[in-house]
């Protein structure tokens, strides 16, 4: 089955690969998690009647142009531009690289997101783009793709770009931008999450926590649902996706997010 075929399947592969996580992660996040799972809602307004319906069907664009995007990433390695390479890490080395390569996706991801989707509340793209998302004044994990066609040209844009800055590994380049569909559906479930988001700067956070009990707590630079779920109540705050620097730094923070914010979190 192409699915199987993590890299290089063209773009049905892709489509079917993008397809599948999103779904997937909004069924788990929507309606598996809080049945099995103690959350609790962060929100403070009642849903839209057939809300989830819509974004669901919102979503089918941009998840075929987010397709489209990773076959143009394919194709452009398959003749020899950009700086994406192949094989298994031979040794420690290259896997500490692969690690330190996520590191740096997430931020240039994160401050990505964070300029373009300031650029997108911009009058004229809000008015005629960038609303269809904020629709979703009560998000749920369907609202993550829930967004225009030539929003998701933007959005995804910079998955294309960073195959031109440094070295990626083909397999983690795919992963990457798979999971980070998952931190979008995540991000709009309507329940906190963190700080059980497995990214590694969650991880990293989490051990530091652990071998230095008595250090500096980093979790205040760690993004969460509450984070971006006032954004949708706020829509002139909070723009950022996986970290709250660019928000602190350009004032962009509501004030109230320190008092909202999850008791076993520290903000800054």
């Amino acid at each position: 089955m192409p699915l199987l075929q993590l890299y290089g399947g063209g773009y049905i592969n892709a489509l079917l690969q993008t397809s599948c996580t999103y779904y997937i992660a909004c069924i788990v996040l929507h309606w598996i998690a809080p049945r099995i799972l103690p959350v609790h809602s962060i929100q403070v307004q009642s849903r839209q009647p057939g809300q989830v319906s819509r974004e669901a069907f919102n979503s089918l664009g941009p998840i075929a142009v987010k397709a489209f995007v990773l076959t143009i990433v394919e194709r452009l390695h398959a003749n020899g531009w950009g700086m994406l390479y192949d094989g298994l890490p031979s040794d420690v080395t290259q896997v500490v690289y692969i690690l330190a390569t996520i590191v740096a996706l997430d931020y240039l991801h994160d401050s990505w997101f964070f300029w373009t989707h300031r650029w997108l509340h911009s009058r004229l793209l809000y008015k005629h783009i960038h609303a269809i998302h904020h629709r979703s004044n009560v998000p749920t994990a369907f609202t993550g793709y829930s967004f225009h066609v030539v929003e998701a040209a933007i959005v995804f844009a910079n998955e294309i770009l960073v195959c031109f800055l440094f070295p990626i590994h083909t397999g983690v380049h795919r992963v990457y931008h798979l999971f980070t569909t998952v931190i979008h559906n995540g991000g709009h479930a309507g329940y906190e999450i963190a700080p059980f988001i497995p990214s590694l700067e969650a991880v990293i956070v989490a051990v530091a926590r652990w071998v230095y009990p008595s250090g500096k707590d980093l979790s205040g630079a760690l993004n969460t649902v509450q984070h971006h779920d006032m954004h949708h109540r706020y829509t002139t705050r909070h723009f950022s996706l996986y970290f709250t620097h660019w928000d602190r730094w350009c004032g962009t923070e509501h004030p109230a997010y320190c008092e909202q914010v999850p008791f076993h979190l520290v903000c800054y």
